[in-house]
């Protein structure tokens, strides 16, 4: 067994190192310590465009209708959210600029004054209950805010949530897409091409938008926080191909680019000409799995996938050591995560299991994103796998695609991508692992599994939340094995030098709104 996984560590390094030899790279090779925070002292500077190469367009402007984790960067320069959070996760004022908690079923939000949205339309807690409320209706792709039960109006400035039982993880959902407030006004003239006509109360509006080519945003003049935006534009150029957003930053045609691969990470350390900022995140690589379509019907034929993956060999040859294997949802430096759950890569237990659930051999078809990176860690996740008795058939497809795909329509076996994470862990517990979870397309659940994730809603205490959290994952990754986890791995930016102010937060989702260039 050790031979074989050298030799399936063999293959995938051999993999990399063709992909790395097809970049254009001309870099001298010198050490590069530098990180993408502000230098010391220096004073933001006003004005200028900041071109940015990111990998997928974003599914839907209007926050509550889009399905991939990627839109949040691309969705937070329109829209403010009522609740911020810091690079811990820990929750910052936003819109609302206090909260208070009276009883463990209330929320009072104390709202900042002299807010309007893009189109002067005032924010105010009457603008606050019909986001919410719209949050919550029916037709809402997202469940984070679904244990509230109604909102009041105290005044223009405070409005009351009134919980239908206790949720823990209310305050950082309101950091998410649950709390980006949209203009009433704008969505009662546009109804349901909102989405193509954006208005939020961000330090920027959206000018131009070209499906899959480019997204060009304009700083909001009467942005309510004084002195910002420091840019006066933002042009962000949807480039899928990784080579392609590489090059352009060393070509200069964009001064950012999101999403390195650890490959190209590691080349780009060497680079004097370009800053990287890299922070472990929540998200991890995922092979979503339909529990409702066969072979995944079968409990076995889900768990001895889980056995037939060696994710310590991938995490090595894909990531160069700098990620970490997912066995649960959670990474080791989140506090929900535990230290006790571990999937062994055995691929005798997962022969045993196939047999149990009478598959000696099983195909399905999986949908992967069509980036060099996911197919990458598709073709090695094939390879691993064969040896227990899967034989994967993989079909790249756009991203967004593939999430309308296999969330939306339900139609895929299998969807390998990533889970983006949330900034609350009960947050991914609504939305991943419970039973009527947008992202559990199998609807996959039991009695016990859904009454721990109640439990940890209406529970305060983080150690009893982590306790919870580990009871979760142990049955919904190990005993019904309703997904797939793979691996984590850092998030990464490479930028010119000029670029100032990023910061790479745990939720490894950008935030490009108050960067500036120091020209």
């Amino acid at each position: 067994m050790k031979k074989l996984q050298l030799l399936l560590t063999i293959l995938v390094l051999a993999l990399l190192i063709v992909a790395g030899c097809s970049l254009n790279s001309s870099s001298s090779v010198k050490t590069n310590d530098s990180t993408a925070e502000s230098k010391e002292g220096a004073t933001p500077k006003k004005g200028g465009q900041l071109n940015i190469a990111f990998d997928t367009d974003i599914s839907n402007y209007d926050p509550l209708q889009g399905n991939s984790g990627n839109d949040h960067a691309l969705l937070y320069p329109v829209y403010d959210t009522l609740v911020n959070f810091n690079a811990q996760l820990e929750p910052e004022p936003g819109l609302a600029e206090s909260w208070d908690i009276p009883d463990d079923k209330t929320i009072i939000l104390h709202l900042k004054k002299g807010v309007t949205f893009h189109d002067g339309t005032p924010f105010d807690a009457e603008a606050v209950k019909f986001n919410i409320e719209r949050a919550i209706a029916p037709d809402s792709k997202v469940s984070d805010l679904k244990n509230v039960e109604s909102v009041e109006v105290i005044d223009p400035q405070t409005a009351k949530l009134k919980l239908k039982q206790p949720d823990s993880s209310i305050i950082l959902a309101l950091s998410d897409r649950s709390g980006m407030m949209v203009s009433p006004t704008a969505v009662q003239k546009y109804g349901k091409d909102f989405g193509q006509n954006p208005v939020g109360t961000g330090p920027y509006k959206l000018a131009n938008w070209v499906r899959n080519s480019e997204i060009v945003l304009e700083a909001n003049e009467k942005y309510w926080q004084a002195g910002l935006p420091y840019l006066d534009k933002i042009n962000l150029k949807i480039m899928p191909d990784e080579n392609s957003r590489l090059n352009a930053l060393k070509s200069g045609q964009v001064q950012l680019f999101w999403n390195v691969s650890p490959d190209n990470t590691q080349s780009l350390k060497n680079d004097k000409n370009i800053v990287l900022n890299s922070k472990m995140k929540v998200a991890f690589q995922n092979m979503y799995i339909n529990t409702k379509l066969a072979p995944f019907d079968k409990k076995e034929v889900r768990q001895a996938l889980q056995y037939a993956i060696d994710r310590e060999a991938i995490v090595n040859a894909l990531t160069f050591g700098e990620g970490e294997p997912a066995y649960q949802t959670f990474p080791k430096e989140y506090w929900a995560s535990s230290p006790d759950i571990k999937i062994p890569f055995d691929p005798e237990k997962s022969k045993s299991l196939l047999k149990a659930a009478g598959e000696p051999s099983v195909k399905f078809d999986v949908y992967v994103p069509n980036l060099p990176f996911y197919q990458r860690i598709a073709e090695a996740v094939k390879g691993q796998i064969k040896e227990a008795g899967f034989n994967m058939n993989i079909l790249t497809t756009e991203a967004n695609k593939g999430n309308t795909t296999y969330f939306n329509e339900k139609r895929a076996q299998a969807w390998f991508t990533f889970w983006s994470g949330r900034p609350d862990p009960q947050q991914t517990m609504n939305s991943l692992i419970s039973g009527d979870a947008f992202y559990n397309a199998g609807g996959e659940t039991s009695p016990e599994k859904e009454e721990l994730i109640a439990k940890a809603a209406v529970t305060y205490d983080q150690k009893e939340r982590a306790k919870l959290y580990a009871q979760i994952n142990k049955i919904a990754i190990l005993d019904e094995a309703m997904t797939i986890p793979v691996f984590f791995a850092p998030a990464t930016a490479a930028m010119s030098p000029v670029v100032q102010g990023f910061e790479g937060t745990l939720l490894g989702k950008p935030k490009f709104s108050f960067l500036w260039l120091d020209k």
